[in-house]
C-alpha cells in the first residue's frame, strides 16, 4: 500500500486557477464563472481567490468588464507564493511547523529537513508563465 504526500485540492484548484490567469496575461480580467470551468464550483473557487489577493496574487475588478488578473507578470509569480498563500508556510511533518513532539533527538528531522528544502526549491523554480495552459 503506497502513502501519498498530499497536495489539498484548494491548492490544486487555485494553482489551475492561477495558471488560467497567467494564460490570459495582458488580456480582459478573467470572471470566476470563466475561470472555474465545469469542475470547479465559482462560489468555492471565490474563496480561494480571496486568499489570493490577501497575498498580492490577484486583483479584482467589479462590474462591467471585470473579474480577476495576476497582480504581477506570471514570469515573476512563483508556484511556491501560490502554495504558501493558500497552505501556508511548507511544512512536510508537523515538527516543521512547530508541533514537535520531541524535545531532543528526533533522528528522523534531518532526512524531512532536506526534503522539504527540496520541494520549496523546486515549487520556487516554477512561475506561473511555465505552468500556463
Amino acid at each position: 500500500m503506497a502513502t501519498f504526500f498530499r497536495v489539498s485540492n484548494r491548492c490544486h484548484d487555485g494553482l489551475l486557477f492561477m495558471g488560467k490567469l497567467a494564460s490570459h496575461w495582458g488580456g480582459a480580467p478573467l470572471t470566476i464563472d470563466c475561470a472555474a470551468g465545469k469542475e470547479i464550483s465559482s462560489g468555492y473557487l471565490e474563496q480561494v481567490v480571496s486568499a489570493l489577493r490577501e497575498a498580492g496574487l490577484v486583483e479584482g475588478k467589479r462590474g462591467p468588464g471585470g473579474g480577476y488578473k495576476l497582480a504581477r507578470d506570471p514570469k515573476t509569480i512563483s508556484v511556491r507564493e501560490v502554495v504558501e498563500a493558500l497552505e501556508g508556510k511548507i511544512a512536510l511533518v508537523d515538527c516543521q511547523a512547530g508541533s514537535c513532539c520531541q524535545e531532543k533527538g528526533c533522528g528522523s528531522m534531518a532526512i524531512w529537513n532536506k526534503l522539504q528544502v527540496k520541494v520549496s526549491d523546486t515549487l520556487g523554480a516554477v512561475s506561473l508563465a511555465d505552468i500556463a495552459g
